[in-house]
């Protein structure tokens, strides 16, 4: 039979490297071309600009494809445009008032991986995940298992405060 030689690089899947394959990279996505104009659409400013971006990984072709986007609605409309079954990655341009209240926005690549998401899923987004966000410049990476934290996170009004279940008695 064949035996294969397992490299600490190969459990990474990271980094390409000329004429080889790690194994990792075979179930890690790359970005298509309709990403990079999409992040391009959420980093400009203007008429065109988009405020936030949610992509997914293609089974059928294995790229990452943009799969939603606005140009309003803030951080309520990207949460409520994820599913709590598949993780997903997102660009949000988030503006906020700095303390001497001047307006200023930051851009952060949210990867989002709901905890009862499938765990091949979960494998595969993970491992698509750093040249994904490698690939595009200027942002501030930021990782959610749950809607309402990131809700919380970037302070929205619809955020749910967490409430102890003492009158929940499972006997």
């Amino acid at each position: 039979g064949r035996t294969f030689k397992f490299a600490p690089r190969a459990y990474t899947g990271f980094r390409e490297t000329k004429g080889e394959e790690s194994i990792g990279m075979s179930s890690a996505a790359n970005a298509s071309s309709e990403c990079k104009a999409t992040f391009k659409r959420v980093k400009l400013r203007g008429k065109k600009k988009l405020e936030w971006a949610i992509f997914k990984i293609d089974t059928k072709t294995s790229e990452i494809v943009p799969e939603k986007s606005g140009g309003t609605g803030g951080i309520d409309a990207l949460a409520t445009n994820l599913t709590n079954l598949q993780p997903r990655y997102a660009i949000y341009d988030h503006e906020f008032k700095t303390k001497d209240g001047r307006l200023t926005s930051k851009l952060h690549f949210i990867s989002f991986t709901p905890e009862n998401s499938n765990q091949t899923d979960r494998v595969i987004y993970a491992q698509s995940m750093k040249p994904f966000r490698d690939s595009l410049t200027g942002i501030f990476p930021i990782s959610f298992s749950d809607k309402n934290d990131m809700l919380k996170h970037f302070g929205s009004d619809n955020a749910e405060e967490e409430e102890e279940d003492e009158d929940e008695d499972f006997d």
